[in-house]
């Protein structure tokens, strides 16, 4: 213990405020020593000098309606899925450099992108590209990026403080109001569109109108937005009757485009009320069921109140029954005490525009064969936009339609001209009476039944018919009752009527509610052959040929228990022409849209036709 303790006394102890100022004395050396280090490095030359990135400049608007050339704009951001899928990166090395890196690198410092690889480069201004994508081709996740430029032999590198950021997701654009919904070009209050969007506006956004009631979209007008405006009125041309989508395509920074549509051209999947428009200038809509002889039909004229003229014919007579003018939005007309049952047009002219619209007139009653026109059908196939979100409501694409529609473009409806109005003509000039209706008025209960009839002729293409019509049509036939239809791909769809709306209309069943099954074929023209086998007398007194033809509906077989009694076509074994027996009844089908066009210029085709009617009338 006393050496111990010597050995200790050896050492004086230092007091611990001098040992707190050596430790000082050495931190302060240290920080003049890294500060000396610092300035001398700031007064080095730096081996990367001004990295730059840069592209075209985000005006597409103006690149496809000016044909500019773009400009090269300073761009942080953009988009490898957009119109200008790259960006352009520049740096300056004030000396020549040996075995030098480019890459691209993540937040995280990983290499996503080799530019050039141990390269020796000048002095002087060098451009790189980027696509967006790895060294395996793949473009690279949402985020920012950075450059790196490494010099090997030195063990040096340069990250690049200003960000790349790689943006693939398209701003979203929606359509909040078009408006007015008609427009009448020229009219004062109705010739100028306004709409309103969300969506970012600068650069300026594409504004785009398409005509959708065509087989496909046309491309009408492109209109360029205004920078930071989110409306856009525009006087609208003089443009053709039909119907409008608009569309409003947006731009973000990085260059991707987002439009109002799913789709360019637009498609009405997705495309919400009131986001379209139609042009009309005249439109008349009128009664689809029956009106009785001295009776008054109403018809709503649009789009605007104005004078116009009217008059009323019979289908097949120039001469007008009645005639009348009218100023406003409904138009009365008195149906003349002498007309006859049949098929009228009325005929309305206003402002130099002309609108014709179907009237069906009944003269008193008869028990005798009822003559059916497919009023449903018309409406159906009728391209008229209800709900303004710029694509037509039809029945054909599933869509409900309203059933007192006024008929696009002041046309007659569908199939009218060419199967209706000839067969009618064709009664008429054979002085054969008959009862008149629609297939509306049948699923109203209004007007003429099928009850008690010996005869039922369609006389167009009921596509639709709602299921109680069906129910009752194919009861009649069990029970005894004759049918003849001389349309085509009927009775094979239901539709559901509402108050005024036709809706809910299914798929085509693969057999009609008669249990027959048929296709489509077309062929160059050629005349049906009668088969062999005459039951009915129906294809009797004719040479064995029947028409010409391009446009067959061939039978491919029938339900069991029903018995083919005459048939005619090109293949004896999927005839056209068909009767056939079912349950106690018997159904004709005449087998081409074509049939009705041909009556008054073929003399077989009239033979058959009326021994047609004559088996209904019995």
């Amino acid at each position: 213990m006393g050496v111990v303790s010597r050995a200790m006394s050896t050492f004086p102890a230092v007091p611990s405020s001098r040992l707190v100022s050596v430790v000082f004395g050495v931190l302060v050396v240290a920080t003049l020593g890294a500060f000396v280090a610092t300035q001398r490095l700031k007064r080095s030359t730096p081996f990367v000098e001004r990295v730059y990135y840069y592209g075209p400049c985000i005006k597409q608007v103006e690149v496809d309606l000016l044909h500019e050339k773009p400009q090269s704009c300073s761009r942080s951001s953009f988009s490898p899925v957009s119109r200008w899928p790259r960006i352009k990166l520049r740096f300056d090395l004030p000396k020549r450099q040996t075995r030098v890196t480019v890459a691209i690198v993540n937040d995280s410092g990983d290499e996503v992108r080799t530019l050039a690889d141990d390269v020796t480069l000048r002095r002087g201004q060098h451009v790189y590209t980027w696509n967006g994508r790895d060294n395996a081709g793949t473009i690279v996740p949402d985020g920012d990026y950075r450059l790196r430029v490494t010099l090997r032999e030195q063990g040096r590198a340069l990250t690049a403080p200003r960000t790349i950021t790689v943006d693939t997701r398209p701003p979203v654009a929606k359509l909040r109001f078009v408006g007015p919904n008609t427009i009448l070009p020229g009219s004062p209050g109705m010739g100028t569109l306004t709409l309103r969007f969300a969506g970012p506006s600068n650069p300026r956004p594409l504004i785009q109108v398409w005509r959708t009631d065509l087989p496909k979209p046309d491309l009408v007008q492109p209109l360029a937005g205004k920078r930071f405006r989110q409306s856009y009125r525009w006087q609208v041309p003089p443009l053709a009757d039909g119907v409008y989508a608009v569309t409003v395509t947006v731009w973000d920074q990085a260059g991707n485009a987002g439009s109002t549509s799913t789709a360019l051209p637009p498609v009405p999947k997705g495309a919400a009320p009131n986001t379209g428009f139609s042009v009309r200038t005249l439109t008349v809509a009128g009664p689809l069921e029956p009106v009785r002889a001295g009776g008054v039909a109403r018809f709503q004229v649009g789009p605007v109140s104005r004078r116009l003229r009217w008059n009323l014919t019979a289908v097949g007579d120039n001469q007008p029954l009645a005639r009348g003018e009218g100023n406003g939005r409904v138009v009365g007309v008195r149906v003349p005490r002498d007309a006859a049952t049949g098929l009228y047009q009325l005929r309305v002219q206003a402002a130099g525009h002309r609108s014709i619209t179907p009237l069906v007139v009944r003269h008193g009653s008869t028990k005798g064969v009822l003559v059916v026109l497919p009023a449903i059908t018309w409406q159906g196939l009728n391209p008229v936009d209800d709900d303004n979100n710029g694509f037509a409501n039809v029945l054909s694409a599933g869509d409900p339609v309203r059933a007192d529609r006024y008929f696009a473009h002041g046309e007659p409806p569908a199939g009218l001209d060419e199967q209706v109005i000839p067969l009618l003509r064709f009664l008429a000039r054979e002085r054969l009476p008959y009862e008149l209706t629609t297939d509306l008025a049948l699923a109203r209960g209004s007007g003429p039944g099928l009850s008690g009839r010996p005869g039922v002729l369609f006389a167009g293409d009921e596509t639709w018919l709602t299921d109680k019509v069906d129910l009752a049509l194919r009861d009649y036939v069990d029970k005894g009752g004759k049918v003849a239809s001389f349309g085509t791909d009927a009775f094979r769809r239901l539709v559901a009527l509402g108050p005024n709306t036709l809706q809910d209309p299914t798929e085509p069943e693969r057999v009609n509610v008669f249990g027959e099954q048929t296709s489509e074929a077309k062929i160059e023209q050629a005349p049906m052959v009668v088969n062999p086998g005459s039951e009915l007398g129906l294809l009797s007194g004719t040479d064995g040929f029947i028409g010409q033809f391009t446009e067959f509906e061939q039978q491919d077989r029938l339900v069991s228990g029903t018995q083919l009694l005459e048939s005619a076509g090109r293949d004896p074994k999927n005839p056209a022409f068909v009767a056939y027996k079912l349950g106690n009844g018997i159904v004709v089908r005449v087998g081409s849209p074509q049939w009705a066009s041909q009556l008054a210029s073929d003399v077989e085709l009239s033979t058959v036709t009326r021994h047609i009617w004559t088996f209904l009338s019995q």
